[in-house]
């Protein structure tokens, strides 16, 4: 797949890799346009509190921030002061991720799935380009069917 396909996919839905893949620089930048990158650490998201830290961090998320879910939502479906056209979120050891509490890891991964489908249906307006938004959850190879049910919305 090349980096135009990555960026243009039909499918508006979060990728989940194992850790030991490789996504080539290739395939991680778009084809044009400002990128903005952030990695999260997934370890670091054990509650609620963790992972809004990793997105407000990540994201440079501004002061008005509410800190709970809604707020996230938000402020992934708006990233105004980011001045780039094409998103790239990256969690590493996404299995960490709110691991005691199934009801907010499914409230997160539905958020970052919708962004996903926000940004994919947005129309593109004339003279400006088309903003993206890829989430990419890392995790180890043994769980992948685990996490991917999880981030499944019907």
């Amino acid at each position: 797949m090349n980096n135009a396909i990555w960026w243009d996919r039909q499918e508006a839905k979060v990728c989940v890799l194992p850790n030991d893949s490789a996504l080539s620089v290739v395939r991680a930048l778009p084809p044009t346009g400002l990128i903005y990158s952030a990695r999260m650490r997934g370890k670091e998201m054990r509650d609620s509190d963790g992972v809004f830290s990793q997105f407000y961090e990540a994201l440079r998320l501004p002061d008005y921030f509410g800190w709970n879910w809604n707020a996230l939502r938000d402020c992934l479906t708006d990233l105004h002061w980011i001045s780039a056209k094409h998103f790239l979120l990256t969690v590493d050891d996404a299995d960490t991720v709110l691991s005691e509490s199934s009801e907010e890891r499914e409230i997160l991964f539905r958020a970052l799935n919708d962004a996903v489908t926000f940004w994919a249906q947005k129309p593109e307006l004339p003279g400006q380009e088309k903003t993206t938004f890829q989430v990419v959850l890392l995790r180890p190879p043994d769980i992948q069917e685990e996490v991917l049910r999880e981030i499944r919305t019907d």
